[in-house]
């Protein structure tokens, strides 16, 4: 007949024998007591376990996360702007032509119609093409969606919604100076 309840019982285990002790609490198979081993420590397989994967985890979630937090957070702007810049020579733009330039954070076209200068924004309202200064035409055209533009910026045919920004130009001795409008 099988007998009931845990195995480990002090009934159980005084039917073992007389070599047998009665209880075991806190003993290993070494045969040493588990309060000599790790003094204070309460370590155990398991726990362990759980804290490596948790902090793998833990690893995984941050490296996942960050790329996402700072697409989502735009940076901080340190580069203060100027309201008036000097971008180059007064010769660079010769007569029925136009050029490039940067100001700020935003490209410039600066176009000289026979000896008078004009200065508007270098990206097509639209979707954000670089212009330039058609000599033939004398206007300003996208090469993207065939914008035009007057050589102030105002809209002559296209699907751009809006006219170019207007900037003011001017020389001083051999200098360009574009500003603010």
């Amino acid at each position: 007949m099988a007998q009931q309840g845990n195995f480990k019982s002090p009934t159980r285990l005084g039917t073992l024998g007389d070599g047998a002790p009665l209880s075991s609490p806190g003993s290993i198979s070494a045969g040493k007591p588990r309060e000599e081993g790790l003094k204070g420590v309460d370590f155990e397989r398991r726990s362990f376990l759980g804290k490596v994967v948790g902090g793998i985890g833990a690893a995984v979630a941050v490296s996942t996360l960050y790329p996402v937090v700072k697409y989502l957070i735009p940076p901080v702007s340190t580069v203060a702007s100027k309201n008036e810049i000097v971008v180059g020579k007064a010769s660079d733009v010769p007569v029925n032509s136009g050029k490039i330039y940067q100001f700020n954070k935003d490209k410039v076209l600066v176009v000289n119609n026979n000896g008078t200068l004009t200065a508007t924004s270098a990206v097509c309202t639209h979707l954000g093409c670089l212009v330039h200064w058609d000599s033939a035409a004398n206007i300003i055209a996208c090469p993207c969606h065939g914008a035009k533009y007057k050589e102030t910026g105002e809209i002559i045919s296209g699907p751009q919604p809006l006219p170019l920004p207007q900037f003011k130009v001017r020389v001083e001795g051999e200098d360009l100076i574009v500003t603010k409008a």
